[in-house]
């Protein structure tokens, strides 16, 4: 019996020991994997940051490199057309893109919510998509500042799903000096959308497509055609505006008679604004 209870200690013992055994390898193999994991965690943040600031740097010497280069041609009296299109798309913008295609030109599309599978081609075409507000209501867009970016937040989702692009140039329906909104309701819209890294774009050439249905083609190819260095011609592309598709042949051959440069809008071309946008706010 002694033999026995002597066995069965030493069975408990050597079972205790081997417990303890594997109690200690485990903390300590747990020890040693979360130390590794933290040790890679740290490592991927720390690559993180570093490829990020590098990000910055390389944008901010873009934008500038982009600056600079403004500059320089505003000072050789190189001459810019921005062709831009409002309200579309729609089966005009089928037409435009022909045109355009034809011509090797490229313009910018402030597109809304509307026939949103021809985003895609607009962009695939090589041209600016850039957000005019979903809806386009001046009722809505212009209840409140949080109304305005909801409606431009849901135009900008909808053109990242079809597109991949992350659009930052917008145009206030109405443009920027609208009477449909207050004085303090777009200062505020223009303090938030500076804060978020969006430039707007108004015009400094109308070609009043949009003073009526079906305007003479004559009228539009006069009224398009400015003289001055750098211009941001306002078109539109909605469903009634066939005598622009119409006129944009020759408005086309008019600039390039000039010896002007057809570029699209971005957040650092030139910025045609009645109310001044800041550069930065607090």
């Amino acid at each position: 019996m002694k033999k026995i209870l002597t066995g069965l200690f030493g069975l408990l013992s050597l079972a205790g020991f081997i417990y303890s055994g594997i109690t200690i390898y485990k903390n300590i193999h747990g020890n040693i994997v979360n130390s590794s994991l933290n040790r890679d965690i740290k490592r991927l943040t720390d690559e993180k940051k570093t490829k990020e600031a590098a990000l910055r740097e390389i944008t901010e010497k873009d934008s500038q490199l982009k600056k600079d280069f403004n500059r320089l041609r505003a000072e050789k009296g190189i001459k810019v057309v921005y062709l831009t299109f409002d309200d579309g798309p729609t089966h005009n913008t089928s037409e435009i893109l022909k045109i355009l295609r034809n011509n090797n030109v490229k313009a910018t599309f402030f597109v809304i919510g509307q026939n949103a599978d021809m985003y895609k081609q607009i962009v695939d075409e090589g041209h600016a998509i850039a957000i005019h507000t979903y809806t386009h209501n001046y009722n809505e867009v212009y209840s409140s500042t949080e109304n305005f970016f909801k409606d431009l937040y849901r135009l900008r989702d909808a053109i990242k799903e079809k597109t991949g692009v992350d659009p930052k140039v917008t145009r206030f329906p109405g443009g920027s000096s609208t009477t449909r909104a207050s004085k303090a309701l777009k200062a505020d819209i223009i303090k938030r959308l500076t804060k978020e890294g969006y430039v707007y774009q108004d015009w400094n050439c109308d070609s009043t497509d949009a003073s009526g249905n079906r305007v003479p083609v004559e009228t539009l190819v006069r009224k398009s055609t400015c003289d001055v260095r750098e211009v941001n011609l306002l078109m539109h592309d909605s469903y009634a505006k066939g005598t622009t598709v119409q006129a944009l042949q020759q408005i086309i051959d008019n600039y390039k008679s000039k010896g002007y440069l057809f570029e699209t809008l971005t957040v650092d071309s030139p910025r045609f604004q009645h109310v001044k946008q800041p550069e930065k706010v607090d």
